[in-house]
């Protein structure tokens, strides 16, 4: 295999989209917030082209510590070409200044240190039982969608930040439940993550509580009116996801990748499922003449929408549609 080939195969291109979808959901909710119509568009494509270097150069960083040989969740294994470092230096370097000319200098500063502090030899966080999961919600969970949300150019408000921590909290449990078979060789190199402290049905028990509180948060969030009450009917894709999480519990050997893999495609579909039933009340509410996306949800919009007479807040509304 081509050094050009096994830098592609360790970049792992089934996990971009994940990546991707990340910071798209920041993009647009605040779209969806604000009931706002497209801006930031030129932005958002330097963020995506910044996140996929940086993607790339924390796996390659992380392929080269890591050495992997058995199963991995995302690709197949893959020799690690030596001085694969470089490479993944360069990928850093021009992801940081990608995401500075987007504007969201802040968020690829903070990613690029998360990244070399993950996996770099010297540091090692990603063998550390609090610094390894700290890095990816922080990286992952807040930073990334951060990014999407940053180029529209809006204030944040409380609804923002509580979804945004329900968010997170969810992507900490795909981060555990991606840990969970991988017992033996985090051992065998001498790690300290939370499933070789505690082993893997720990580390499944505490993805399932995170992943849990983000459905149940998410579902409680569509009860109070805060998204879309339509949303309330993918409550059975929560149920089915946890079904598949329990059947890890009663495994009695160590878990495969199989797992981890059926758990991602539950996890994107009950995902997809959201925003496609989020998708047809505003396709409802666009051809209603009525206050649309976070405008039009029943418990109105929080923090920011002021207290108006109806004439004056259909008023307001429009204005702030029309942004």
């Amino acid at each position: 295999m081509s050094r050009w080939h096994a830098l592609i195969g360790l970049a792992r291109p089934p996990m971009i989209p994940y990546v991707w979808l990340l910071v798209l959901a920041g993009f647009g909710w605040a779209h969806w917030d604000r009931a706002l119509r497209m801006r930031g568009a030129a932005e958002l494509l330097g963020v995506l082209f910044a996140w996929l270097l940086l993607h790339a150069g924390t796996l390659w960083l992380n392929a080269a510590v890591d050495q992997d040989e058995g199963d991995v969740l995302f690709g197949d294994v893959v020799s690690v070409p030596e001085g694969i470092e470089r490479e993944a230096g360069a990928a850093l370097v021009l992801a940081l200044f990608l995401g500075t000319v987007a504007g969201v200098g802040p968020a690829i500063l903070i990613c690029v240190a998360l990244a070399v502090a993950y996996s770099h030899r010297g540091l090692l966080w990603k063998a550390h039982p609090v610094a390894g999961p700290l890095t990816n919600w922080l990286g992952y969970g807040l930073a990334t969608p951060y990014a999407g949300w940053a180029v529209v150019g809006v204030d944040p408000n409380l609804r923002t930040v509580v979804v945004w921590g329900v968010v997170s909290v969810t992507v900490l449990g795909c981060y555990f439940a991606a840990q969970a078979f991988q017992y033996e060789e985090d051992r065998d190199r001498g790690y300290r993550t939370l499933v070789v402290t505690h082993g893997p049905l720990v580390t499944v028990q505490v993805a399932r509580a995170c992943i849990g509180a983000g459905v149940i948060a998410g579902l409680t969030l569509a009860a109070i009116g805060w998204l879309p009450r339509l949303c309330l009917l993918g409550a059975p894709m929560g149920w089915w996801t946890d079904r598949w999480i329990r059947t890890a519990l009663r495994e009695e050997g160590p878990l495969d990748v199989a797992w981890a893999r059926g758990l991602t495609a539950r996890l994107l579909t009950t995902g997809l499922v959201g925003l496609g039933l989020a998708g047809t009340v505003y396709a409802y509410e666009s051809v209603s003449n009525v206050p649309v996306a976070g405008l039009g949800t029943a418990g109105g919009h929080p923090s920011d929408r002021p207290r108006l007479p109806p004439s004056a807040l259909a008023a307001w509304e429009n204005a702030q549609s029309s942004r």
